[in-house]
């Protein structure tokens, strides 16, 4: 092997430049074609090197195909009918011998995934799908079939004080390939290189050619401090646990995250995803975090005015207020920016339906199992979408498989609940209603099951027992408990407690006048009631009116 430093070639850029091709091309060589190209050993980064004589000795061996380069797509680029490269970030796994570190071995997955995120030419499977593997083992095509990808990252990450080390490896799963492997040695303080570094090797592996715009946001850096960084993946993680002590620690750590580094779109967006998350959780229904949400919404905004978090915060704010079509052009614009975000895709969906544009809704449902297919909520839209069709036979199995994917949510129960009534199957919903967890069995989401199975059943006192004040006034805050206190009532003989509710579910948002008009079965009692009628032509007049 020549000794010379000069005949050395010490990066991939120098190897590309030597044979006049690109980084991509090269790399594609050493893959499929035997390019010799060697690695330092537990050099930071996956270091390379090739000799040149080497590198003659191989380009001599025989004939190289040209490669052509197709030009890099713009914003508005119609990709074509082929499919998206399609890659999971697996989460990495806390090697470290302190178990506090969990968060940031988390933290690092979260961040890798969203990083990949912003490039539009791949898909990218959600944080919450991908998590559904944390601390399970199995083979890479069995794994890779449950997500729909070809592609698998897998990692780990020791951390020892401030030193810290990343193992990652790309595996093409569907030929069990190891594509590309190895180790990122550092402290902590390099971790924003290694974040940035780890999604362009992934990139130029996968041959993705990045847009001018995506190659400048893969180097961006929205927290640059790594102790307000670690305050935000404390945050994130607490934020996630969805209980009163949990929220209010997650909002403590971003307040002293903000406290380090000042003023910050990214930490003012968590802040205000915290804050929601009182109500997403049914623990504070009231106006205070909606006040605190836009309160974070109008900093992001002076920080950051094309902020897609921002714009999901917002339109997350609108939607909980009733202002639909507020929120569906906040939602729209935040889509033009990061086109893979499940969060956004989610909610979108939802307004689409509940707004009587179930056939703009499907798409968007579709792209939203393609990014996040094992999230019990994304799970359940299609059934949703059916059901506000009118067929209501085939919401059955997205919903049972909601509530088998995640029995111990309050919520998947309940919503089986609903499109078991839907079809009238009366003596499956005691079952399930019966079962619902001891800690649960007082909650909303327990005791609107245990009305809605009663009155479906034509017990009609039992459903108005399973009732209290405190219940009723709680499922006044979002389109959906309304609405289902309304069918329950219709169902119970209550005409004007349902027009009531009914009236408030339209207030908060449900103007889909197709469902409202034919579909739903549990009206079916109020359509010729004058004051469904009249109640019916103002929605109509929403429904027409709405923008999609």
């Amino acid at each position: 092997m020549p000794a010379a430093a000069d005949a050395r070639l010490d990066s991939w850029k120098e190897i590309a430049a030597y044979v006049s091709r690109g980084v991509r091309t090269v790399r594609r060589w050493e893959r499929e074609e035997g390019l010799p190209v060697h690695r330092h050993v537990h050099r930071v980064l996956g270091s390379v090197y090739a000799y040149r004589s080497e590198i003659d000795a191989w380009r001599q061996s025989g004939p190289r195909r040209p490669v052509s380069r197709p030009p890099a797509p713009g914003p508005g680029t119609d990709l074509g009918p082929g499919p998206l490269k399609s890659i999971a970030v697996l989460p990495f796994t806390n090697l470290s011998t302190d178990p506090e570190n969990e968060y940031f071995a988390d933290g690092l997955t979260d961040e890798v995934t969203a990083v990949l995120s912003k490039v539009r030419t791949l898909r990218v499977i959600s944080r919450t799908s991908a998590m559904t593997f944390k601390g399970r083992t199995g083979d890479v095509k069995t794994i890779a079939r449950a997500l729909g990808v070809q592609y698998l990252l897998q990692g780990s990450v020791r951390r020892a004080g401030s030193r810290l080390r990343i193992t990652a490896q790309l595996i093409d799963a569907t030929r069990d390939d190891h594509l590309w492997a190895d180790s990122y040695d550092g402290t902590v303080e390099d971790l924003f290189a290694i974040q940035e570094r780890l999604a362009r090797v992934i990139v130029d592996a996968l041959e993705v050619r990045l847009t001018a715009d995506e190659d400048r946001r893969l180097a961006e850096r929205p927290i640059a401090n790594l102790h307000a960084y670690e305050c935000y993946l404390r945050a994130r993680q607490e934020a996630w646990r969805w209980r009163r002590d949990a929220i209010d620690h997650a909002i403590q750590l971003l307040y002293n995250g903000l406290a380090i580094v000042g003023e910050n779109a990214r930490l003012h967006a968590a802040l205000g995803f915290a804050h929601l998350q009182y109500r997403e959780a049914g623990i504070d229904f009231g106006e205070g975090p909606l006040h605190e949400a836009e309160r974070c919404a109008r900093k992001v905004f002076a920080l950051e005015p094309q902020s897609a978090s921002g714009r999901l915060l917002r339109g997350w704010i609108h939607y909980s207020r009733g202002q639909v079509q507020e929120a569906v052009r906040d939602l729209k614009a935040a889509l033009e920016i990061e086109p893979n975000n499940a969060d956004t895709l989610m909610l979108l969906s939802n307004c689409y339906l509940i707004s009587g544009r179930v056939s703009v809704a499907r798409p968007l449902i579709d792209r939203l199992l393609a990014v996040d297919p094992l999230t019990p909520l994304s799970r359940c839209l299609p059934g949703y979408a059916d059901a506000l069709d009118g067929n209501l036979a085939a919401a059955l199995e997205p919903y049972r498989q909601m509530f088998e994917m995640d029995p111990g949510n309050p919520m998947a129960r309940l919503f089986y609940v609903w499109a078991l009534a839907l079809n009238r199957r009366t003596e499956e919903i005691g079952a399930i209603v019966q079962a619902f967890p001891a800690e649960a069995r007082d909650s909303l989401p327990a005791r609107l099951a245990l009305f809605l199975g009663h009155a479906v059943a034509g017990n009609r006192g039992e459903a108005q027992a399973a009732l209290t004040p405190d219940i009723e006034a709680a499922a006044t805050a979002t389109d959906v408990f309304p609405r289902l206190l309304a069918q329950g009532y219709a169902l119970a003989g209550r005409p004007e407690r349902a027009l009531h509710c009914l009236a408030m579910a339209v207030d908060r948002g449900f103007i889909n006048h197709p469902y409202l008009a034919r579909h739903d079965p549990f009206l079916e009692s109020l359509r010729g009631d004058p004051r469904f009628q009249q109640l019916l032509e103002a929605v109509h007049d929403r429904w027409e009116r709405f923008e999609p």
